[in-house]
Order: structure tokens, then C-alpha cells, then sequence
């Protein structure tokens, strides 16, 4: 049987900060920057997000345009109500595709 590398190796999700305003921007980007240099499909759990301000949205956001630009695909496991409401409130849902919310059509 072939040895499967580690590029082949199920990755766990991403796990975004729960506070994830202007002073985590920095290392956020860093993060996503490596996701992004890994080549591969990224995975994002933003369930635990409980404060997001416009710096990180913009960091998602320019993420997100660049996974695209790169053909990777992000899921989100995970989007705290804070995380929606900021995407929503700054209008970024068609940059940061969030997943559509259990039971709303």
C-alpha cells in the first residue's frame, strides 16, 4: 500500500481567536498567509469568535479574495453570531462566504 504524505493527511480546522480585534490582526494574517502558502483547502472554525472589529474583518476579507484568486477552497465549521453580525454589518458576505445559518431559508 502507498504511503500517504502528508499533504494527503486530513487537516484539523482553523480555529479563529475569540477576540479578534485590531491587536490579533497581525498574527491573523500570519496564520492566514501559511494556510495560504500551504497550497491546500482551508478549513475555519469561527465559532468561538466573541469580539471582531473592522481590522480582522479586513484580514478575512482579503483572505478570502485571495484563497479564491488561488483556487482553495474555505469552509467554515464553525460562525459565531458576533463574526456574522460584523461580516453583515460591514457587507462583506460576498467576500467572507459565510455558511448560511441552521433553520433561516
Amino acid at each position: 500500500m502507498a504511503k500517504k504524505s502528508s499533504k494527503d493527511a486530513p487537516r484539523a480546522p482553523l480555529a479563529l481567536e475569540a477576540d479578534l480585534r485590531i491587536g490579533a490582526a497581525p498574527a491573523l494574517r500570519d496564520t492566514l498567509l501559511g494556510a495560504l502558502t500551504a497550497g491546500r483547502p482551508v478549513e475555519l472554525d469561527g465559532a468561538a469568535v466573541a469580539q471582531v472589529d473592522t481590522a480582522a474583518l479586513q484580514v478575512l476579507a482579503a483572505f478570502s479574495r485571495d484563497a479564491r484568486a488561488a483556487g482553495l477552497p474555505v469552509a467554515w465549521t464553525g460562525v459565531s453570531d458576533p463574526l456574522r453580525r460584523g461580516v453583515s454589518v460591514l457587507g462583506l458576505e460576498a467576500l467572507i462566504e459565510l455558511p448560511a445559518q441552521a433553520g433561516v431559508n
